[in-house]
């Protein structure tokens, strides 16, 4: 706040006092129109303590005008009966004032709520620039989502029609875009439950159940996810626990949710009769670490936090399979469990993604909703 008061002594003993009264807050002072001025023009006074008359020459010449106080408070010191120079610099109507002499006490409180005051058109635009970064943020998650929709749905669109006008005909294509459809209803099926997952997740309507849970019955369940795909393609999957066993306080379904997707994507990336590793050790201060590591043609330094945003993803050939919203939701089910994952763009050949986790009880870990 600003004090304009043309007296020094009582200048000083006006800032002393409120210095002493208000520790967090900055006091600087002005011992003219001119001054004062100079220090409102440069925006930065929340509330103006003054004593400088509306009808003062100097204000005009200073050139200062009723939009030159940029949201200040003004508090008029006046003298008793001096209705008429109720008023702040240029002619501006005092938002407050005070008689002399001054009371410490009341000039402290006087401030409070002029500092308060000041602050809400502070508040107030900083709520409608943070509501407008939410409409924007949505329209394109709208924009993103109707894209992404309408990439199945022509697929399944287009593959129905072909079978119902030419299934008699070439009845060896019933079976070519039957299975387009299924996939496609697939791809559809994961994209509207992982929306409705980050949805819930966003919004605090997920039920978390955190228990004391082995890592190893986690990759087993996920080995056991995997064993079909892993046939297909001649993969390997590698599982190194140390120290076996080692155990969490977490989610279990939504830890599992996790890693089922890191090991889907590596294994989505990885070239037949490759290997897909997935170690998890101890460190120190507690962590437990967590590496999925594959060797397909690893991430771009420059995508290392891209593929964590919604609807992003590596290609895989020249499809795209996925849904581009498992690592934002593994993003954020990490961060729930007080964790953090990232990927490392690789030197060799393959992808690495890690998971820190906290190893002991979680800071108010509570069931239920969050």
């Amino acid at each position: 706040m600003l004090v304009g008061v043309r007296e020094d002594e009582a200048r000083e003993w006006i800032v002393a006092s409120l210095r002493t009264a208000l520790p967090g807050v900055e006091i600087r002072s002005a011992a003219d129109d001119a001054a004062a001025g100079e220090a409102l023009r440069a925006g930065q006074v929340d509330v103006l303590l003054s004593e400088f008359p509306g009808n003062d020459d100097a204000g005009a010449r200073s050139g200062h005008g009723e939009g030159d106080y940029g949201g200040a408070f003004v508090i008029v010191l006046a003298d008793p009966g001096a209705g008429g120079q109720l008023v702040g610099l240029s002619g501006r109507p005092a938002d407050d004032f005070l008689l002399k002499p001054v009371r410490i006490e009341e000039l402290v409180m006087r401030v409070q709520a002029g500092l308060h005051r000041a602050a809400d058109p502070v508040r107030l635009a900083e709520r409608a620039a943070e509501l407008e970064r939410l409409v924007a943020r949505q329209s394109e998650f709208l924009s993103l989502v109707s894209h992404e929709i309408r990439t199945p749905l022509s697929a399944i669109q287009s593959s129905a029609n072909i079978l119902l006008r030419y299934s008699r005909q070439r009845p060896e294509s019933v079976e070519r875009f039957a299975r387009v459809i299924h996939q496609e209803g697939q791809r559809l099926t994961r994209l509207i439950n992982n929306l409705l997952d980050l949805a819930k997740i966003e919004s605090g309507e997920v039920e978390w159940r955190f228990e004391p849970t082995p890592l190893g019955g986690i990759l087993d369940r996920v080995r056991e996810s995997f064993a079909a795909a892993l046939g297909e393609r001649s993969l390997r999957l590698s599982v190194d626990v140390q120290p076996a066993p080692l155990a969490l306080i977490v989610d279990r379904d939504k830890l599992t949710q996790v890693l089922l997707n890191l090991v889907s994507n590596a294994v989505k990336h990885s070239p037949a009769g490759g290997e897909v590793s997935v170690r998890c050790s101890e460190r120190q201060g507690g962590l437990v670490r967590i590496e999925v590591e594959d060797q397909g043609d690893g991430v771009p330094p420059g995508d290392v936090e891209r593929i964590f945003e919604r609807f992003q993803q590596l290609e895989s050939g020249d499809e795209r399979t996925g849904t581009g919203l498992g690592l934002a939701i593994s993003r954020q089910i990490v961060e729930h469990h007080g964790g953090r994952i990232w990927a490392e763009a690789q030197q060799a050949k393959g992808a690495l993604f890690v998971v820190e986790l906290p190893g002991g009880p979680r800071p108010e870990a509570t069931d239920g909703p969050v």
